[in-house]
């Protein structure tokens, strides 16, 4: 089924552009605004409400590309994937429709080409990676993906005392005087929370997800496939009721930092009062970009994201272990051949 948007000027497809933050044709390189994609669009949809040939077979669906017939097997979670034959986008309308449609996405804001070279910068350096890992056939895998997210709002209510001890020590003739001042500490109030992410993809390891935060959500456009092309995409896996947990979690954290950045001063704190609830917490679906790198070496899974927004990164990486252990056996070597100048040094002075 697929979502190829056609250029108005020579038909060739359409991206989307991260940089120009428009539609821009492969072949002539022609832009366009969401308004001129606005009939295209609305045919689409039309014409794709239902996946044309499609089975389910457990945890994958089955396609057959339009443009080349070839089979496209995908997860049942994906939105947006490719063919692997002739690389057309294949959109599952039915992922992303009823329950499963986003209410906001997040555009990516830069390129795969500004993707791989942050990347590179990342491994220079890193002298135990396998060779496999840092070659350009590996690192062109490196592929945008819109991940669900459940963004929450609402209320943190706290009510918060104890008390707080200034410390000042100061000269009184010949003695040093320390003197502690004890101040009760009243902390209560509402503070209003949104936008809080999390991540609804069970693929994607949550730590990783809030590692690569924050997220400029001034930039939240509302859902349209329009933003999909280019890209891959799934849709959530982690329901709103199962992600609450967590985004009380970091509701609470926040509150937190803003609780202790006000205690700063003082030196000890001791808390007698210390509560917490949660009110009017709502939450809406929404897709933000994230690129990604999925390698398998020495039949390990190592994961590599970076934000679509800001560049932020962190994964974990392979080591070759034959590169460690020929590391280690020079430096070893190195430090005998050391010791041994020095002793031949050491006796050439004796003999003088």
């Amino acid at each position: 089924m697929p979502s190829t948007l056609k250029c108005t000027n020579c038909g060739g497809d359409l991206k989307f552009s991260p940089h120009l933050q428009q539609w821009q044709c492969e072949w002539c390189d022609k832009i366009h605004t969401k308004e001129d994609l606005k009939d295209q669009l609305a045919q689409s949809e039309d014409n794709q409400a239902e996946p044309q040939s499609g089975t389910v077979d457990g945890s994958t669906v089955t396609y057959k590309c339009s443009y080349c017939g070839a089979e496209v097997i995908t997860a049942v979670e994906t939105i947006q994937t490719f063919c692997v034959y002739c690389q057309r986008p294949v959109t599952i309308q039915t992922q992303a429709s009823g329950e499963f449609k986003p209410s906001s996405v997040l555009p990516f804001r830069n390129t795969k080409d500004d993707a791989i070279a942050q990347f590179k910068n990342f491994l220079k350096g890193k002298r135990f990676l396998p060779n496999s890992y840092c070659a350009d056939k590996n690192i062109e895998k490196l592929c945008g993906v819109y991940i669900p997210f459940w963004l929450f709002d609402g209320m943190m209510h706290f009510d918060f005392s104890g008390e707080g001890d200034i410390i000042s020590v100061y000269r009184e003739g010949d003695f040093e005087v320390m003197r502690t001042d004890t101040y009760r500490l009243v902390r209560k109030g509402s503070i209003g929370v949104e936008n809080i992410p999390v991540d609804a993809s069970l693929k994607t390891p949550s730590d990783i997800m809030d590692s690569i935060e924050p997220f400029s959500f001034g930039d939240l456009a509302p859902f349209s496939p329009l933003y999909l092309s280019g890209f891959l995409a799934e849709r959530f896996d982690v329901s709103q009721d199962d992600s609450f947990g967590r985004a009380e979690q970091r509701m609470t954290g926040s509150v937190d930092k803003k609780i202790n950045h006000s205690l700063f001063r003082y030196a000890r704190v001791r808390r007698h009062r210390d509560e917490k609830h949660t009110q009017n917490i709502s939450a809406k679906y929404s897709l933000l970009p994230v690129w990604m790198l999925h390698s398998i070496f020495e039949e390990k899974d190592y994961l590599f994201a970076m934000n679509g927004q800001t560049g932020k990164m962190l994964g974990n990486l392979p080591m070759d272990k034959g590169k460690m252990l020929r590391f280690g056996l020079l430096v070893f070597l190195l430090s005998g051949i050391g010791s041994s100048l020095v002793a031949l040094l050491l006796r050439y002075m004796e003999i003088l």
